[in-house]
């Protein structure tokens, strides 16, 4: 069967998806992947993704006027229609669910309310049962109405990007880096970003430590963050492209980041994580495994903009380290003991004081 899915962005939220791409690629089916331009390098090159269709973002978005949007809709018609025997909703909004109906598919699949938001779940579709907890199990669940039951764990067929991390190790390997701990000082939402006062705590720590630091930004706000926690201890992450952040993420000893794309994209490419986590639950998005612990700062859930009401100063730089050298020790003794079976990973809930618990690393579908 050849089977669509349409997950448009963002960054995170791809990379959440690519196990669904696995499982029916695995199943023996063809599938193909709508998304937006900007991301369409997360897609090309994977294994699991036979072809790619992306997304005019500026002309959807208006920028263009109305007839520039019309045309963006035109050409996704035109790209999708008669290709596919079955479409996902992977997003459940309501634009996501108007490229479902353009590609035409005889058979559409989609989150069961209140996954599916806005009006998306009026639109005629098999829905996924809606009982798994986090976000990729969830994703993963939208096979079972096609009669694709996921088996084991989380697999991410990433494009081999070859070039960008020759290109990585290079620039690691100038600057007399060897597996340097790397931190992303930004995040989407305002609330899910470490405050500064935290990063350059965690800074400082780390140089009297004498431990290699890589400081990663995306946007040119978080630029400037990054230069002035570079100043104090660490190297600037120079400009990237995806791929080339990948290069730099799979060289780390450990990347630690706020709930966005480059930390889920580091857990992707197997590099351990500490995954700093506010308004949305770690038990939701966060990494799971061996070499991954989450820690989970009090706050008002889903608050993307009001710092009052989220916590994330709650988290601090010796917690942070503590648990970065545990994931450190644990995907070394894995690699040392390549049989060695993997635990559950990690996750803290910050109150009074810190405490470690264990979260389930296996599927929960049903």
């Amino acid at each position: 069967m050849r089977i669509l899915i349409v997950r448009p962005g963002a960054f995170g939220d791809i990379v959440h998806t690519l196990p669904l791409a696995m499982d029916l690629t695995v199943a023996g089916h063809e599938v193909g992947w709508l998304a937006e331009d900007r991301w369409s390098c997360l897609l090309e090159g994977s294994p699991s993704v036979a072809r790619v269709h992306r997304l005019d973002r500026a002309g959807l978005r208006g920028r263009r006027g109305l007839g520039g949007r019309l045309a963006a809709l035109a050409s996704i018609r035109r790209q999708l229609r008669g290709s596919y025997d079955a479409v996902i909703d992977a997003q459940g909004l309501a634009k996501s669910s108007l490229f479902s109906l353009l590609s035409g598919a005889p058979i559409r699949v989609g989150h069961a309310w209140p996954r599916a938001r806005e009006c998306s779940s009026l639109v005629p579709a098999r829905r996924a049962p809606a009982v798994a907890t986090h976000v990729i199990d969830q994703q993963r669940a939208l096979a079972l109405p096609l009669g694709v039951r996921a088996a084991g764990g989380w697999r991410f067929a990433l494009p081999r990007w070859n070039h960008e991390h020759a290109w990585a190790k290079a620039w690691m390997a100038e600057r007399g880096l060897v597996r340097p701990w790397l931190l992303n000082v930004g995040a989407g939402w305002p609330t899910k970003v470490w405050p500064e006062e935290r990063q350059l705590q965690f800074a400082s720590r780390l140089a009297a430590q004498q431990v290699p630091l890589v400081v990663a930004w995306g946007s040119p706000a978080e630029r400037i963050v990054a230069e002035r926690i570079a100043v104090c201890h660490g190297v600037l992450a120079p400009p990237t492209t995806i791929p080339q952040l990948a290069g730099l993420l799979a060289q780390g000893a450990v990347v630690v980041s706020g709930d966005t794309g480059p930390l889920h994209l580091a857990h992707a490419l197997g590099t351990p994580t500490i995954g700093l986590f506010g308004p949305v639950p770690a038990e939701r998005n966060g990494p799971r495994g061996t070499s991954a612990i989450n820690l989970q700062a009090p706050g008002a859930a889903w608050e993307r903009r009001d710092l009052s009401k989220v916590a994330m100063g709650a988290i601090t730089a010796e917690q942070v380290i503590a648990a970065a050298q545990q994931v450190i020790a644990a995907a070394d003794q894995v690699v040392a003991r390549p049989g060695l079976t993997a635990r559950p990973g990690q996750a803290a809930r910050l109150g009074k004081a810190a405490r470690f618990g264990q979260t389930s690393s296996g599927p929960d579908l049903v």
